[in-house]
């Protein structure tokens, strides 16, 4: 049956009259059938069964398919037929009973199905309406519950004396899985509690399954003992963890074995300058199998991106000298100016001697634009005069230069006679002197003087042209051709500092992640002093501690050192020292510092005894597209939008003097994320050990990928407790993003904050509303998640972050109230039970205060008798 069903339309099919009826009975014939659909039109198997089958052969066979059961998938062709059909109320009446036989334990659709055929039979006897109430609130589905309640209520109302045949329904519905159920049960109870005063013992036999609230309004109705509310359990919650352990930064080495980037990195590059100044043949020995190994991709590239390709440079250039050396200035460039066209055109009288014209020749010369200036060695430009009349056609065409005659043939200009162009030509004659546009051109003017059409039309397809008629007029057109000549060159010479990133490589300053071409202008800095011979004999920059830190006395013994060499630090090596030191001043060091003679100490005296770089303005924006237009959200969401950004947001509050600090590292970063660099904010963390939020700003453009390309993952926040500085809104958007996707580690990092107290737990809850409501994130795994970290023992951190979330993720007036509302309520009730929440929550409060009878409103009003002591 199932592989007839699937098999090609045929026309008149001679299996149809017998297996079509048989398609009731036949085992798999439903499921084979279920992608049948009623609209816009009803599909093959609808529209064939439908027509070809009597309407009770038809409409039995769906009620005895419902009748055997199935699931919904079995079942979904036969609800559909069902429908089709539309069976009147008197083709319903005989099956009255099988409707009502569906209504307990049937599948969903044809729960409804039946539920509609009932109704649609009403009134009916009463025997058969108690059946039918008892069989829809023993139901799960709340729609179909709460329709047999509704029954039930119209029942009574119209027949008082039959109340007691209900009670068993009620009761029944006072177990529902819906609160919504439940309560209007307890309402219909104690609006028609008159009429079972004689069924009092079943119905406090009921209270039990109800919550509290609603069990005691019975039980003051009816008697008996008030149901008990049973209070969550009171969870242990385990401590804090207890402040993280800051290792020592491991000894510099050329094979270095750290796991994290950023690491292997600083210890390569010190490694490598403190071994080509203590011992440069030894490391040029141990470098040079490595250069051996090197494919050498590298040199091909334009710009130098990588922390690979900076180690090869440097290898390369340090065991041979000179191999890699920085790009010299720019030359001028030679280029072929494009050929101009300029098409004049005058009437002549016949048998006369044309007249010259008045004034100098003038035509016209176009180019494209370049920055730059043109020198002084460009070839003058040459106008080549080509005439032909309309008697004639362009076939006869004549050129001429200054009177001089000039070689023509074929549309074009010989000035190097039959030959090939030579190398050492000023002017190209291989282009067109005549091309098709510029003979349209001519032509068009022609017709505009009345030139014959069809020699027209001969001139254009550059065939012979026919001579003119008696009244047709000469026509002289003249083409000024300026043929393409060869010309130099030379740009405009770029700023002092990006004439310096393009000597070595680096890329457009925009083009890169401020954090990224920081760490780039330290590596070009130390190839280039390689290449000067200025190479320090140390690095300032290098961590005393894992965290990044660099301790202010470590700083001063290294400028030491390189004063007692005669060898000034690198400007980039130095910023990076300094931005590596603890916050505060640090006097004792900025005194040493001041003795030390160099330019770098003095610096750094004067950084140590202030209080280091001043934190800037952190933050971020929302945006979305809007047409092809990125735009802020502002307070709300619009209805539709889609490509959300967060927008960094840095702004330096006062500039520390430092050109590398100030226009490079402390730059706003783009929105966009670029792939190309994704992967090197692995090399990010420790550049900014006091200045923590400054790293989050950067790493946002990398926050809402959705799986593609480079994202933030724990490599970028695990440095987080271990470093210091104030963190704001763009840490509070990682760590709520982080803690939502399930990122490995980021609950235990999240209760080292909180151990510390240094976590921004409203901020948190804040950004996590606004990913819920824009963003793919959804509240049921926010929750989870919540859970999870209360779970942990950050319950009093979670409930901080519900109070944000609350306000900005709970429906206002007019907008719909959903489940997941609910859920995160009931969460939040919990939590607050748990950590002992005291204080009033505006939006909770006005939902508890509403009067409709809803699990929402219940739960609200939970949360807020447990932050108040007070009952609505």
């Amino acid at each position: 049956m199932a592989a007839w069903l699937t098999e090609p339309i045929m026309v008149d099919d001679p299996l149809t009259p017998v297996l079509l009826p048989r398609v009731f009975d036949a085992d798999g014939a439903g499921r084979a059938l279920r992608a049948e659909r009623l609209d816009p039109l009803p599909t093959r198997w609808l529209a064939t069964t439908a027509r070809e089958l009597p309407r009770k052969q038809a409409l039995d066979g769906c009620v005895s398919r419902f009748l055997r059961g199935g699931d919904a998938q079995d079942l979904r062709f036969f609800v559909r037929l069902h429908t089709l059909l539309d069976p009147s109320p008197a083709e319903s009446a005989p099956r009255l009973r099988d409707y009502l036989r569906l209504l307990p334990s049937a599948s969903g659709t044809v729960a409804e199905l039946a539920t509609e055929q009932v109704r649609e039979a009403m009134p009916l006897d009463h025997a058969d309406l108690v059946e039918a109430v008892d069989a829809l609130t023993f139901r799960e589905e709340a729609k179909l519950a709460a329709l047999g309640l509704r029954w039930l209520d119209q029942a009574i109302r119209a027949a008082p004396d039959t109340a007691g045949d209900f009670v068993t329904p009620l009761a029944t519905a006072y177990a529902h899985k819906s609160f919504g159920v439940r309560n209007r049960a307890v309402e219909l109870t104690l609006k028609h509690a008159g009429l079972f005063a004689g069924h009092t013992e079943a119905i406090l036999d009921g209270i039990h399954h109800l919550p509290a609230d609603l069990g005691t309004k019975l039980a003051g109705r009816f008697g008996g003992t008030a149901p008990v509310e049973e209070l969550p359990e009171r969870k242990e919650f385990p401590p804090l963890p207890g402040l993280p352990e800051v290792r020592p930064f491991p000894e510099p080495s050329l094979s270095p074995d750290s796991q994290e980037m950023w690491v292997r990195q600083e210890r390569w590059l010190a490694a490598f300058v403190t071994g080509a100044t203590a011992d440069r043949a030894e490391l040029r020995r141990t470098l040079a199998a490595r250069l051996e190994q090197d494919p050498g991709h590298w040199r091909s590239d334009d710009e130098r991106t990588g922390p690979a390709q900076w180690h090869s440079a440097l290898t390369a250039e340090l065991v041979v000298p000179g191999s890699v050396p920085e790009l010299p200035p720019p030359l001028p460039e030679k280029f072929w100016d494009r050929a101009n066209h300029t098409v004049k055109v005058r009437a002549l009288t016949r048998g006369q001697e044309p007249e010259a014209e008045p004034g100098p020749e003038l035509y016209f010369i176009g180019g494209f634009y370049r920055s730059g200036r043109y020198l002084d060695d460009d070839a003058p430009p040459r106008v080549i005069f080509i005439t032909w009349t309309s008697d004639d056609g362009p076939g006869a065409a004549v050129a001429a230069e200054d009177d001089r005659p000039v070689p023509f043939s074929e549309g074009r200009i010989h000035l190097y006679g039959r030959q090939a162009m030579p190398p050492d030509a000023l002017y190209d004659d291989s282009v067109a002197a005549m091309p098709d546009h510029v003979i349209d051109s001519a032509c068009d003017r022609l017709a505009e003087l009345g030139v014959d059409p069809a020699r027209i039309a001969a001139m254009r397809a550059g065939e012979p042209v026919p001579p003119p008629g008696p009244d047709e007029p000469l026509v002289e057109v003249t083409i000024h051709f300026v043929p393409p000549r060869l010309r130099s060159f030379l740009p405009h010479a770029l700023p002092e500092h990006d004439e310096w990133r393009r000597r070595h490589q680096l890329p457009r300053s925009n083009s890169v992640p401020p954090l990224h071409d920081f760490q780039l202008h330290r590596c070009a800095e130390l190839a280039e002093a390689l290449r000067n011979g200025t190479l320090p004999p140390v690095l300032l920059a290098t961590p005393s501690w894992m965290s990044g830190h660099l301790e202010p006395d470590t700083l001063v013994d290294r400028l030491e050192t390189c004063a007692a060499a005669g060898v000034e630090p690198l400007l980039a090596d130095l910023a990076q020292a300094l931005l590596r030191l603890p916050r505060g001043s640090h006097p004792a060091a900025a005194e040493r510092a001041a003795k030390v003679d160099s330019a770098a100490a003095a610096s750094a005296a004067r950084w140590l005894a202030g209080d280091g770089l001043p934190d800037p303005e952190c933050g971020l924006v929302w945006r979305h597209m809007e047409g092809a237009t990125m735009v802020e959200f502002g307070d709300g969401e619009p209805e539709h939008f889609t490509s959300v950004r967060l927008k960094p947001v840095l702004r330096v509050t006062a500039p520390t003097g430092h050109r590398l600090i100030d226009e490079v590292l402390l730059r706003e970063p783009s929105d966009w994320a670029v792939d190309e660099y994704g992967s090197t904010f692995y090399t990010w963390p420790g550049t900014l050990p006091s200045h923590r939020e400054i790293m989050s700003v950067n790493y946002l453009p990398y926050l809402l990928r959705g799986g593609w390309g480079p994202t933030v993952g724990p490599a970028q926040i695990a440095c987080l407790p271990l470093t210091h500085g104030p963190l704001g809104e763009s840490t509070a958007a990682i760590l709520a993003y982080q803690l939502v996707a399930s990122t490995s580690g980021v609950i235990p990092l999240i209760l080292t904050l909180a151990a510390k107290d240094e976590l921004p737990a409203e901020a948190i809850g804040s950004q996590l509303a606004l990913m819920l409501r824009r963003t793919w994130l959804e509240v049921r795994p926010a929750i989870a998640a919540l859970t999870e970290l209360a779970d942990a023992g950050g319950q009093r951190e979670v409930w901080r972050m519900l109070g944000a979330l609350l306000p900005a993720m709970l429906p206002g007036a007019g907008q719909r109230v959903t489940v997941t509302h609910r859920q995160l309520v009931a969460f939040a009730a919990d939590v607050a039970l748990w950590t002992g929440a005291r204080g009033e929550i505006p939006v909770i409060a006005e939902h508890a205060r509403n009067r409709r009878t809803t699990h929402f409103g219940h739960e609200c009003e939970r949360l807020h008798t447990q932050l108040t002591g007070a009952t609505v």
